[in-house]
C-alpha cells in the first residue's frame, strides 16, 4: 500500500511538536557512554559529542545513572537497496541505511527522554569531512519511501521495549559524520567512514 508522503510528514510533524508539550519530568537524562565504567566521565571529542562505532552501545541515564534506553547502530549502509515501487528521488545525493537495535526500561515513563527522536530521524544531522555542519534536510520523500515501513525502526517505542529496524537518511556524501542529539545537548557521533 502507498503511504502517501504529505500525510506522513504531517504525521511526523504532529507527533515531534506535541513530543515537547507537557510538564518537565523530574527524572533528567543524559548521554551514557555505555563503554566507560560508572567512575568514567564519557569520553567526548572536540564537538562535544561521544564517538561510536558500528557495534558499540549508546544510551541515555538517569540522574541515578541507571539506564533508561540503549540503542546501538548494527550496520550502516552506505548505499541501501530501496525496495518500494514508489520510491522517490533521492534529493541530496546518498541514501544511508542505519540499522539499529534499541532497548529501553521501565525507567522510561518516568524521564524527560523520548525514543521516538532517535527512530523518526528528525534529531540526526551530518557533519561534512571537513567539519562543516551540513544545513540541508536528512528526511525527505526519498527517505520515507526506500523501504517498508515495517523494515524501519519504530518511532512508538515505549517504556520496557526492545525494537530493530533501519532509518534512512538523505545526506549529500558518505564520508562525514552522523550525529544523533536532543536539542541542547551533546550527542553521539558516527564516521561514515
Amino acid at each position: 500500500m502507498k503511504r502517501p508522503v504529505a500525510a506522513i510528514a504531517t504525521a511526523l510533524a504532529l507527533v515531534l511538536g506535541l513530543s515537547g508539550c507537557g510538564a518537565v519530568n523530574s527524572a533528567q537524562t543524559q548521554p551514557a557512554d555505555k563503554t566507560a565504567t560508572a567512575s568514567q566521565t564519557p569520553k567526548k571529542n572536540s564537538r562535544g559529542n561521544i564517538v561510536k562505532h558500528v557495534g558499540e552501545e549508546a544510551g541515555v541515564t538517569g540522574d541515578d545513572g541507571k539506564d533508561v534506553v540503549t540503542w546501538t547502530v548494527t550496520g550502516i549502509n552506505p548505499n541501501p537497496q530501496c525496495t518500494e515501487s514508489y520510491q522517490a528521488p533521492v534529493k541530496n545525493g546518498h541514501l544511508i541505511a542505519l540499522d539499529v537495535t534499541v532497548s529501553t526500561t521501565p525507567k522510561l515513563k518516568d524521564s524527560e527522554y523520548n525514543p521516538f527522536d532517535i527512530a523518526s530521524g528528525s534529531l540526526w544531522k551530518y557533519i561534512q569531512k571537513d567539519g562543516t555542519l551540513w544545513n540541508g534536510d536528512l528526511l525527505n520523500d526519498s527517505t520515507v519511501s526506500c523501504i517498508p515501513q515495517e523494515q524501519s525502526l519504530p518511532t512508538d517505542i515505549g517504556p520496557d521495549i526492545k525494537a530493530q529496524g533501519k532509518i534512512i537518511l538523505d545526506v549529500p556524501a558518505t564520508d562525514g559524520y552522523l550525529v544523533f542529539a536532543q536539542m541542547g545537548r551533546d550527542g553521539w557521533e558516527y564516521p561514515l567512514q
